[in-house]
């Protein structure tokens, strides 16, 4: 159903990003820090959320 939904997004599958991150050291810093920033930002609206 996930590669449904991503097909239909125009995204690449998860297997093809895996594969492509294997080959590019640069793509895997991308993935790895877009990933590490998405879940600060969520972990900061997380709190500032609590807050009030």
């Amino acid at each position: 159903m996930l590669d449904g939904i991503l097909t239909v997004l125009g995204i690449a599958p998860l297997q093809s990003l895996g594969e492509s991150m294997r080959s590019s050291k640069t793509l895997t810093i991308m993935v790895v820090t877009g990933l590490v920033l998405f879940g600060g930002f969520v972990l900061f609206l997380y709190k500032i959320a609590g807050m009030q």
